[in-house]
């Protein structure tokens, strides 16, 4: 069996946060855009920022950023920037290869959420990951 790509975890992430935590997540273009007709990729925007998470979102009134990796990815540091920044400002940001990742720290950042913690036991997360 191989592994999951990085599109396949995103896909699954996006799918359980919309349909099963009722958080609005959505995928961010982080890819440049090739333009055909010049036969280049296009320059970024002014304020366009390298290394932005691959889906954000609202959970809780807090801007969520999850950065998804496949077991062999390697977050660059413009990613690992951004996933401080976001975090220092009081946003939820991290790194997730399963929707495992997500639960545990999720719960790590809510940890009064009952659903969330139903949810840490339906996916057998150990309570030390949770409490951490």
């Amino acid at each position: 069996e191989s592994a999951m790509t990085e599109k396949e975890i995103e896909h699954g992430i996006l799918h359980f946060l919309n349909a099963f935590l009722g958080v609005r997540a959505y995928k961010i273009q982080t890819t440049g855009v090739y333009d055909a007709n010049r036969g280049c990729f296009r320059k970024r925007g002014k304020y366009v920022r390298k290394g932005m998470s691959d889906i954000i979102g609202i959970v809780e009134g807090r801007f969520l950023a999850i950065e998804v990796k496949s077991a062999t990815g390697v977050l660059s540091p413009d990613q690992k920037s951004f996933i401080l920044d976001v975090n220092e400002s009081g946003g939820i940001a991290f790194v997730a290869s399963s929707i495992q990742d997500v639960v545990t720290n999720l719960t790590k950042f809510f940890p009064e959420n009952k659903a969330l913690r139903e949810l840490a036991k339906r996916h057998n997360i150990p309570e030390k990951f949770i409490e951490q």
